[in-house]
């Protein structure tokens, strides 16, 4: 990896949200149900790595699809965060997101909308801006699923892309596009416990909680075949539990910090751009992910979703 003083991120993330979070006393299902306080944010997996590196002192640029009646809230959001954004008109409508935090008992619910297809010419739009931008980033981050309308090809060619450029590519996907990618080597992938099973393992349940135990062996396996078939190093995060990396050679488990939550929506956001940061920066796999809990459970105890202060 380029481990310049200012190394230059590229984040990608096609599936832009504005987040709704609603505060309860309670939540009672089937009831009706009356919010204390409420806040709005431009979100989306991909807006929330470039924020949280931002405020670790990182040069981001993100580019993304934006449109419909939402876009120029989304862009003043992310202004006000002084985020570089690169984006492509793709007359579609910016999706919401709810979360539920629940104040008696310190969950968080999320209600996931999908997101509109974009139109016709808005994958060579964003081809075009990748390519016009890839040649000046070190470290490559692409996050989250993408909008209807994206052919299947899209992600597989960006990390294509990228590393015959020599670029670090940094994977938070999963599915049919992370299975399409890895034959172009990413350095590292990053799913929690449910995709990476969802992906690699389907056969078997998805019980996070005890994945990590019972199905260890089945699960280091497939990291070892990952990785001596692709060169891809691979973490898997658990939310609070333990989380399993593979560099290669050593499987180091690491727990996060307890924290008492508030809003974990974007933990696993923060945890990626904290272990990118670590990494750019030459710290080994295991440090950067140590790093990575930090801003993980910074995330965790603040109120906006994608934050660590």
């Amino acid at each position: 990896m380029n481990t310049n003083i200012s190394p230059v991120f590229l984040t990608v993330c096609l599936n832009p949200t504005m987040q709704k979070t609603l505060i309860l006393p309670d939540l009672s299902i089937g009831q009706v149900n009356r919010c204390i306080n409420k806040r709005m944010d431009a979100s989306g997996k991909g807006i929330n790595v470039t924020r949280v590196l931002k405020q670790l002192g990182a040069q981001v640029i993100h580019i993304t699809q934006l449109g419909g009646f939402l876009k120029e809230q989304f862009l003043k959001k992310t202004a006000e965060d002084l985020l570089t954004l690169d984006w492509t008109e793709s007359d579609s409508e910016i999706r919401f997101c709810y979360t539920l935090l629940n104040r008696k008992n310190s969950t968080t619910t999320e209600i996931v909308e999908e997101g509109d297809p974009v139109s016709a010419k808005t994958e060579q739009l964003i081809r075009d801006t990748y390519s016009s931008n890839l040649d000046t980033a070190d470290i490559i981050v692409i996050s989250g699923s993408k909008a209807a309308g994206f052919s299947d090809f899209l992600f597989p060619d960006m990390v294509k892309q990228a590393k015959e450029q020599g670029k670090f590519v940094i994977l938070d996907y999963r599915g049919k596009d992370l299975i399409s990618s890895l034959p172009f080597k990413p350095d590292i992938i990053k799913p929690n416990v449910s995709e990476f099973l969802q992906t690699f393992l389907p056969e078997i349940p998805l019980r996070e909680e005890d994945a990590l135990d019972i199905h260890i062996p089945k699960i280091k396996q497939k990291m070892i075949d990952l990785y001596i078939s692709y060169g891809t190093k691979t973490i898997l995060t658990n939310g609070s539990l333990p989380a399993l990396s593979f560099d290669g050679s050593t499987f180091t488990t690491s727990t996060p910090k307890p924290v008492n939550p508030v809003n974990t929506i974007g933990s696993g956001d923060a945890f990626t751009a904290g272990m990118a940061w670590k990494l750019s920066q030459g710290y080994l796999l295991d440090e950067a992910v140590a790093f990575g809990h930090i801003c993980g459970s910074k995330n965790a105890g603040l109120l906006r979703p994608g934050v660590i202060a």
